[in-house]
């Protein structure tokens, strides 16, 4: 029962926003290529796991990646590993922020603005976030389990009636370099479960063979709810209105209008209100799950911080701002959460394995990381990742 746990601890924590942006950032790709880049990324997180898997072993505990840093290298290593934790917590919240703000007023009839909005439902979380841990766990499991029945619930309805005829198999153009390096970092951030290997490290006892199976089954079930949910949503866009399905493929919209689109296309009233209440709980719930995250983190750093409230208003204040001052924030501050993963889960690690290797004369937990092609595979994906966010960055600055 404790390995269903894991399994069930890690596929919750990655399966959330992915389902809302996938859809829109693998558009241009097509089913074909969509699925094969997100099983590849499957694998680059899985062996990510791995890899932060054999540093934990190591150091005899599990540790946030800041400790392991400290413990393996030094004071630096540790400032970098911890300031990396906390800009990956802004980035999701402020795209939690944004997306939950765009899916609320996709409602017909909303009568708020995007900022009134956006405002409120911030509030709404630091409330939430105020509440004793316990009520907040029960909260988080209700949402997770609603999210994993209506996802259920829509796949039964959409593939029971899917006209394979009408699914955009290929490309319908050629792939624009620059889009598709962009779409990468985001697509990462959809496997977004590197914030709990300590925590399973010391829940398992240093189980190693169960980590590993935890970790494989874990990451596996979002990349097979992920390829169907998308092949889904493309199938009924594509089919029913192939003029808003050209704009996705150029990500040309935002989150609340592919909601809209899809209750439209559904012309029912159940599965109108299931495509609504997915995207809201998704994003509701990794919310909340990453800003206690964030929040403990803050109470550490500086003793004003340790105050719950203030912790609170010192997460959503910022991010706040920020929604309301990116355009499309969503997906360019998945993008940037991406970058920052790709730097925290697999760049850095690499490093403090290295730096391991120095001192470590027994046997490595895991042998896969003996491979040097795989350690090369790896150190090439995490860097292609940070290159493709900072040079977006880049070009968004410039114009």
């Amino acid at each position: 029962m404790k390995l269903f746990g894991c399994i069930c601890l890690i596929a919750g924590t990655a399966i959330g926003v992915g389902m809302l942006a996938l859809p829109i950032t693998l558009a241009e790709f097509g089913l074909v290529y969509g699925s094969l880049l997100m099983l590849a990324t499957w694998a680059i997180s899985y062996f990510s796991a791995i890899l932060n898997l054999e540093l934990n072993l190591r150091a005899g505990q599990g540790l946030p990646l800041g400790g392991l840093g400290k413990y393996f290298s030094g004071p630096k290593a540790y400032a970098i590993g911890s300031a990396s934790m906390l800009l990956l917590c802004y980035a999701l919240v402020c795209a939690y922020i944004y997306g939950g703000t765009s899916t609320l007023i996709s409602l017909e009839g909303f009568p708020l603005n995007f900022t009134q909005t956006a405002c409120l439902y911030a509030s709404c979380i630091g409330l939430i976030s105020l509440w004793p841990l316990a009520k907040i766990d029960k909260v988080t499991r209700v949402l997770f389990t609603g999210l994993i029945s209506i996802v259920i619930a829509i796949l039964v309805v959409v593939l029971w009636n899917l006209d394979f005829g009408k699914l955009p198999i290929m490309p319908s153009a050629s792939l624009n370099f620059i889009n598709s390096n962009n779409t990468i970092p985001i697509v990462l951030t959809a496997f977004g479960f590197q914030v709990i290997f300590h925590t399973l490290v010391n829940y398992t006892e240093k189980d190693k063979v169960m980590l590993k199976k935890a970790f494989f089954w874990g990451s596996l079930i979002p990349a097979i709810v992920y390829v169907i949910w998308t092949g889904a949503i493309f199938s009924l866009i594509y089919g029913h209105n192939p003029e808003f399905f050209a704009k996705m493929t150029m990500q040309d919209i935002e989150v609340g209008e592919m909601v809209q689109e899809l209750s439209r296309i559904s012309q029912s009233q159940i599965i109108s209100s299931l495509t609504w209440g997915i995207s809201f709980v998704a994003i509701s719930k990794s919310m909340i799950c990453v800003s206690l995250g964030l929040i403990d983190a803050l109470k550490t750093k500086h003793k004003v911080l340790a105050n719950h409230s203030v912790a609170v208003i010192a997460v959503l204040i910022p991010t706040l701002a920020m929604a309301l001052s990116v355009p499309n924030a969503f997906i360019k501050a998945l993008g940037f959460a991406g970058m920052v993963i790709a730097f925290m889960a697999i760049l850095l690690p690499l490093y403090l394995l290295r730096c391991s290797n120095k001192t470590w004369n027994q046997a490595y937990f895991y042998d896969l990381l003996k491979n040097k092609i795989v350690i090369g595979i790896i150190a090439f994906y995490g860097s292609w990742v940070v290159i493709s966010e900072l040079y977006r960055i880049f070009l968004s600055i410039s114009n």
